[in-house]
C-alpha cells in the first residue's frame, strides 16, 4: 500500500479542510444541531406569492426582539424570491415558534429550536414547516440568527 507524498498529501489535506468548512457553514452550532423541513406535497407553491405574518402561538416566554429579527431576515430572503408581504388578501401566513434552552434565561440569547411555519390563509392549513435545532445564538453581534433563518428558508419553496 502506497503513502501520500508532496502534492498528493497537500491536495488531500485541502480537500478534507474544504469539506469540513462546507459542512460547518450549513448548520447551526452545537452538538446534534441541524435544520429540517417538511411540506404538503400536494400544495402548489407556484400559485402563492404574497404573505403576512400571523401572531406567534402563545408561549411561556415571548421575545419580541427575536421575533422582529426573524421576520426582518425572512422578509429580505422572501423578497429576493419574489414574495410580497401584504395585509391585503395574502396567499400565505407565516408564524414563528421557538424554545429557549433549558435552564437558560432570555438574557442569554440562546434558543434550542426555531420553527418557521407557513399556512394557507384560507383554512389556515399548514403547508410548510422548517425547524432549526441545536444551540442558536440570537444576539445581533453573532450573525447566527440570520444564518439560521436563511438556512431554514433555503428549502422554501420546495421544488
Amino acid at each position: 500500500m502506497g503513502t501520500f507524498k508532496g502534492k498528493q498529501r497537500n491536495a488531500l489535506i485541502a480537500a478534507v479542510l474544504l469539506s469540513i468548512l462546507a459542512m460547518g457553514g450549513c448548520a447551526t452550532t452545537g452538538k446534534d444541531s441541524g435544520i429540517k423541513y417538511s411540506y404538503d406535497s400536494k400544495a402548489n407553491f407556484s400559485e402563492r406569492k404574497s404573505y403576512t405574518w400571523a401572531p406567534s402561538p402563545a408561549m411561556y416566554r415571548k421575545d419580541p426582539l427575536l421575533e422582529a429579527n426573524v421576520q426582518t431576515f425572512a422578509d429580505q430572503y422572501l423578497a429576493q424570491k419574489g414574495y410580497i408581504r401584504t395585509s391585503d388578501k395574502p396567499d400565505l401566513a407565516l408564524s414563528i415558534s421557538y424554545e429557549f434552552e433549558i435552564g437558560i434565561s432570555e438574557d442569554m440569547y440562546r434558543v434550542r429550536t426555531l420553527n418557521l411555519n407557513i399556512h394557507k390563509t384560507e383554512g389556515k392549513e399548514l403547508v410548510w414547516r422548517g425547524t432549526a435545532f441545536g444551540t442558536i445564538k440570537t444576539d445581533a453581534a453573532s450573525g447566527e440568527l440570520k444564518q439560521t433563518v436563511l438556512g431554514i428558508l433555503a428549502s422554501f419553496p420546495p421544488n
